[in-house]
């Protein structure tokens, strides 16, 4: 009530850290978007399974359809394609540790400065693995009867990285690093229309694994909401 348009920060302040303060959640839309790319993959090749085997049928009776095949080879390989991509999403979601992320206090305020928390789980040989805090303007807008919703990156900082080291299965790879928030930095908002979406984003290369990066949504307040103190 006292912040119009600004998201609560309740989730994150009922979620208290082991290290630090708070723990960040990890944004839901990665299990969706799993579960929406084993719909999509089933559903695909389901309907393209039902025109190989009808062709295959004629191939097997004598009858070489070649422009037959040949209209049904690009669909197959989508399909084949679509099985890759989800599979390589479930390896990131299952097999690589989970990534836990924890700050010393929330929301944030402009200005200031900051205790971040990393956690990165897993029997891993790490290439790479770096933390970023980013800020992302999304717009909503209707395209005839659809409606639409872009996003664009306008501001990105690396917080830590570190490259070539070992992740053992029984001790998670721990790392601490400064998260300072750019003095006069646009607060969280989200509208019907627009948002300013606030996050930290772990990006990590593990050696024979895809890359990965995980995504852990925070909350900004402007500074006038906390006088001129502390927050």
């Amino acid at each position: 009530k006292d912040l119009p348009g600004v998201p609560d920060a309740v989730p994150v302040a009922e979620s208290p850290g082991t290290t630090l303060a708070f723990r960040l959640p990890v944004a839901a839309h990665r299990a969706w978007a799993l579960l929406a790319s084993l719909v999509l993959c089933v559903f695909w090749n389901g309907i393209v399974s039902i025109f190989v085997i009808l062709a295959i049928g004629r191939h097997v009776e004598g009858n070489h359809d070649w422009k037959a095949t040949a209209f049904v080879v690009p669909f197959a390989l989508v399909g084949v394609g679509m099985i890759y991509f989800f599979f390589r999403q479930l390896v990131v979601a299952t097999v690589i540790g989970p990534t836990i992320v924890e700050v010393s206090d929330h929301p944030l305020l402009p200005g200031r400065t900051y205790d971040l928390f990393l956690s990165q789980a897993g029997r891993l040989t790490m290439k790479s693995l770096e933390v970023l805090l980013v800020c992302e303007e999304e717009a909503t807008y209707r395209q005839g009867t659809n409606a639409r919703t872009e996003s664009q990156r306008v501001f990105q900082r690396r917080l830590f990285r570190q490259e070539d080291f070992e992740v053992p299965a029984d001790a998670p790879f721990h790392a601490r690093c400064a998260l300072a928030v750019p003095a006069g930095a646009m607060h969280s908002f989200k509208s019907a229309h627009n948002a300013i979406n606030w996050k930290i984003i772990v990006k990590g290369e593990a050696a024979g694994w895809p890359h990965y990066e995980r995504s852990f949504p925070l909350i900004i307040h402007p500074v006038s909401s906390h006088g001129t103190g502390g927050p």
